[in-house]
C-alpha cells in the first residue's frame, strides 16, 4: 500500500515538468549605469498625468509594477527601507537610532500626548550626519544587520567597485566596512550636472525625501516629478533606471508602492519578480540583486531578492495599467483594516457556536444546531469566493465583505440543505466538504489563486509572506476538505477499487497543493503524504507501528524534496520558493529560515487568540465521537474512522511544520467542527426513526452502497444513551 501511494505521488511530479503560469520573460538588458531613486511614500495614487508628468512618462515608457517594502519588522520606516534596499533581503536600521543631527519636527500634528517625532515613522525622518553614520557602521558592521533573515546590510555597495549615493539614506544602503562610496549629501540641480555625476560610477543611488520633509503633499510631489525630470533628462544613454516608493512615511498606513523601470532594451510593461511569482508584484529586496544583474555582477548569497522581469503583459492605455496598480494597493489596504476584527469576532462566534451547539444536542434542539452548523461551515468557503466582487472598493469595505459573504453563505447553505442529499445523514456535510474544497482548488488551477490574495483568510502583498499558492490557513481547510472528500469516495466505492480510488485521490490533492506554481505549499506536501499513507493503514486494518509511521513520515519528505529539486533544476527566474529552499540548503542558509518560522510558530502559539480555540474543539468532537455519544457510530465504519485520524495527522504536522502553527489545525476545525455538530444532530434525529428509514438515509450519494455494517450494530444504537455490540 505504501508502495503504491509513494509511487503514484512521485509519478505525479510529472506535472512539473509543464511550464506554469509565473513570469518567465528575460532578464532586463544589460546596461553601463544604473540609477536607483528611493522616493519614501511614493504610491501609485500620486503619479498622474497632471500631477507627476515626469513619473508618468516614464511609467509609460518602461514597466512598472506594485511594490512592496516589508523589511525585519511590520512597519518599514525610511531608514529600514535603505537598509532593506542595499541588503536585497530583509532587515532593519537598529533602535535606538544612529547618531542624529537633530530630533525630527515633523510638520504634521500628532494626536494625543506623545511628543512630536516618537510616533509611526517619525524616528527615522530626521537628518543623518553621513560621517556620524559612517563612523558607526564602521565601528559596528552589525548595527543595521537582522540576523532573523541573515541580511548583510551594504551588500550591493560592496559588491560593485564604484558608488556614488546622493542624499542621506542610500549611505546606509551603499556602505560597508572597507567599501568605498562617494557620497553626495544633495541632488545636482541641472540635467549636465545629474549627467556628469552618473558617469562617474556603474551605480548611483539617490534619495528624493521630497514626500517626507514637505508638508503640502502636491508641492512636494511638483518638487519630486522636477527632479526627477531633470536627473532623466541627463542620463547617458546606456543608462537603466529604477524608481520605488522605498519605504512609508509619518503616520501613513502600510501600503504597496511605486516600481518603475526604465532605459534602453527595457519593454513597456508590468514587472514581475521570482521572488513573488505574480505580475505585477515585486518586493523592495529585489531592487539590489536587479541592479547588479544589469550591471551583469553576481548577487552575493546575503541577497534572497530576484532580479525584477519587466515587460509582462499590461493593458495597452497606461490609465488602466495604473488604475489597476492602485486597486490591488486599496484592496490590500482593505484586507488589512477587516483582518483584525474579523478574526476576534470569529473566535467569538465559533466559541458561542461550539458550547451552544453542543447545549443544544443535550436538550433536543437538533433542528436548529443541524442547519446552524452547515451554515457555519460555509462562511470559509465564502470569504474566499467573495473576492470574486471587488468589495474593497465600496465606500464602507468592511460591511460590503459582511454582506457579500452572508449572500454567498446563503448560497452554499442552500445548496447544501436543499439538495438531492438534504435527507442523508451525510449529505449535507459532503456537499459543503465538497464546495470548499472546489473552491480552493479551482483557485490555484484555475484562478491563480486570485481568491487568497488579498482575501480576509489569504494572505496579503503587503505582509508579502506569500504572492501566490495556498497559504496556511487556505492549507488547513484545503486538508480538511480533501479528506473529507477522499474519504466519501472511498466509501462510496466497490471494496475491490478502494486502494486505487485512495491512491488516485491522494496524487491529486498532494500535485495540486505541491507543484510550483499551483499550491507551492513545501509544508503542506510534509503533513499530506504521511496523512494519506496512514489512511491507507487504517482503511486496510493495518496498525501503524513507530516504524511505519516513521516511514510515513520519511515518505512526505521524499516527495517535498522531489518537487523542490524538480523546482531547483528551472532557471532561477521561473524558481519557486521550494527550488530556492534547495539552494539555500546547499549553501548553508537554509538554517536562519528554519529557525525563523520555529520562531514565528512558537509566537502564533503563545500570542494568537486562535490557541484559544484548540482545546475548544478538541473537547467538541472528544464529546461528540466518544462511546455513547451522537457520532460514535463512526467508530464503527473502518474509512470515515481513517479518514478522520488522517485529517487530524494532517493538521498535526502542518501544526508542527508551518510558521503560522496553530492556525492551520484551527482552520480545519472551522469546517470540520461545525459539520459535526450537524451530523450529530442528524444522527440524534435518525436515531427516534424508523431503522427502515435510518438505513435509507444513511446511504451516502452514488451508485454504490457502503460496505454491511458489524452485525449487532443497529441505527438505534448510536443514539446518545449507548450503543449494542
Amino acid at each position: 500500500m505504501i508502495r503504491g501511494l509513494l509511487a503514484g505521488l512521485l509519478a505525479g511530479l510529472a506535472v512539473l515538468a509543464l511550464p506554469h503560469a509565473s513570469a518567465t520573460a528575460a532578464e532586463g538588458p544589460a546596461a553601463e549605469h544604473v540609477v536607483v531613486v528611493g522616493v519614501p511614500g511614493l504610491r501609485w495614487q500620486d503619479v498622474t498625468p497632471d500631477g507627476t508628468p515626469q513619473l508618468w512618462d516614464a511609467a509609460g515608457d518602461g514597466s512598472i509594477g506594485a511594490l512592496t517594502v516589508r523589511a525585519a519588522r511590520s512597519t518599514t520606516c525610511v531608514l529600514d527601507g535603505w537598509v532593506t534596499l542595499g541588503a536585497g533581503n530583509r532587515a532593519r536600521f537598529v533602535e535606538p537610532p544612529l547618531p542624529l543631527d537633530e530630533q525630527p519636527a515633523p510638520d504634521t500634528e500628532l494626536p494625543g500626548a506623545t511628543p512630536e517625532g516618537l510616533r509611526g515613522c517619525f524616528p527615522q525622518e530626521g537628518g543623518v550626519n553621513l560621517s556620524a553614520v559612517v563612523d558607526a557602521l564602521d565601528a559596528s558592521p552589525g548595527a543595521t544587520d537582522d540576523s532573523v533573515y541573515g541580511a548583510q546590510p551594504g551588500a550591493l555597495g560592496a559588491a560593485v567597485e564604484c558608488a556614488v549615493g546622493v542624499g542621506r539614506g542610500p549611505v546606509l544602503a551603499l556602505h560597508r566596512a572597507g567599501s568605498e562610496v562617494a557620497m553626495v549629501p544633495t541632488p545636482p540641480t541641472t540635467a549636465m550636472a545629474w549627467r556628469e555625476l552618473v558617469s562617474q560610477c556603474p551605480l548611483t543611488v539617490v534619495s528624493l525625501p521630497e514626500l517626507v520633509t514637505a508638508p503640502d503633499r502636491a508641492d512636494a510631489l511638483a518638487a519630486l516629478d522636477q527632479r526627477l525630470g531633470l536627473l532623466r533628462l541627463g542620463l547617458p544613454g546606456d543608462t537603466d533606471l529604477i524608481v520605488v516608493g522605498s519605504a512609508e512615511t509619518g503616520l501613513d498606513s502600510s501600503s504597496l508602492h511605486v516600481a518603475i523601470e526604465v532605459g534602453p532594451g527595457i519593454e513597456a510593461g508590468y514587472l514581475s519578480s521570482a521572488s513573488t511569482q505574480r505580475t505585477p508584484f515585486v518586493q523592495l529586496i529585489d531592487v539590489a540583486p536587479t541592479a547588479l544583474a544589469r550591471l551583469g555582477l553576481p548577487a552575493p548569497a546575503s541577497m534572497v531578492g530576484q532580479p525584477l522581469l519587466p515587460g509582462q503583459p499590461r493593458p495597452d492605455d497606461l490609465g488602466e495599467a495604473v488604475a489597476g496598480l492602485v486597486d490591488v494597493d486599496v484592496a490590500a489596504r482593505a484586507q488589512g483594516q477587516v483582518t483584525a476584527p474579523f478574526f476576534t469576532a470569529w473566535v467569538v462566534v465559533m466559541a458561542a457556536g461550539c458550547l451552544s451547539g453542543l447545549l443544544g444536542l443535550r436538550a433536543g434542539r437538533t433542528a436548529p444546531v443541524r442547519v446552524l452548523g452547515v451554515v457555519t461551515s460555509t462562511l470559509p468557503a465564502a470569504t474566499f469566493l467573495a473576492n470574486l466582487l471587488p468589495w474593497w472598493r465600496a465606500a464602507e469595505p468592511a460591511l460590503a465583505l459582511a454582506g457579500t459573504v452572508a449572500v454567498v453563505m446563503a448560497m452554499l447553505s442552500a445548496v447544501a440543505l436543499g439538495g438531492p442529499w438534504r435527507a442523508a445523514r451525510l449529505g449535507p456535510a459532503e456537499a459543503v466538504a465538497m464546495l470548499t474544497f472546489a473552491t480552493l482548488a479551482a483557485d490555484v488551477l484555475v484562478l491563480g489563486a486570485r481568491l487568497q490574495l488579498s482575501s480576509v483568510l489569504g494572505y496579503n502583498p503587503i505582509v508579502a509572506g506569500r504572492f501566490t499558492g495556498f497559504g496556511n490557513i487556505p492549507f488547513g481547510l484545503y486538508a480538511a476538505s480533501a479528506l473529507l472528500v477522499t474519504a466519501l469516495l472511498v466509501r462510496a466505492a466497490p471494496p475491490a477499487r478502494r486502494r486505487l480510488v485512495l491512491i488516485g485521490a491522494a496524487v491529486v490533492v498532494v500535485v495540486i497543493d505541491g507543484a510550483p506554481g499551483l499550491g507551492s505549499d513545501f509544508g503542506g506536501v510534509l503533513a499530506l503524504v504521511p496523512a494519506f499513507i496512514v489512511f491507507g493503514l487504517l482503511m486496510f486494518g493495518i496498525r501503524p507501528s513507530p516504524v511505519k509511521l516513521l516511514l510515513a513520515g520519511l515518505g512526505g519528505a521524499v516527495v517535498v524534496m522531489g518537487i523542490a529539486t524538480v523546482d531547483y533544476l528551472r532557471p532561477p527566474t521561473e524558481q519557486t520558493h521550494l527550488g530556492r529552499f534547495v539552494g539555500q540548503l546547499l549553501d548553508g542558509s537554509a538554517g536562519t529560515i528554519v529557525s525563523r518560522k520555529a520562531s514565528a510558530n512558537l509566537n502564533i502559539l503563545t500570542s494568537s487568540p486562535l490557541s484559544l480555540l484548540v482545546p475548544l474543539f478538541a473537547f467538541t468532537l472528544w464529546f461528540l465521537l466518544r462511546r455513547g455519544g451522537p457520532l460514535a457510530w463512526l467508530r464503527e465504519d473502518a474509512v470515515l474512522r481513517a479518514g478522520l485520524i488522517a485529517l487530524a495527522l494532517a493538521e498535526l504536522i502542518g501544526f508542527v511544520v508551518n510558521d503560522s502553527g496553530v492556525a492551520v489545525p484551527v482552520a480545519g476545525g472551522w469546517l470540520v467542527v461545525p459539520l459535526a455538530l450537524s451530523v450529530a444532530a442528524t444522527s440524534i434525529r435518525h436515531a427516534d426513526t424508523a431503522p427502515e428509514e435510518c438505513e435509507a438515509d444513511t446511504a451516502p450519494p452514488g451508485p454504490d452502497a457502503p460496505e454491511p455494517r458489524p452485525a449487532g450494530v443497529t441505527v438505534n444504537s448510536r443514539d446518545g444513551a449507548g450503543r449494542t455490540d
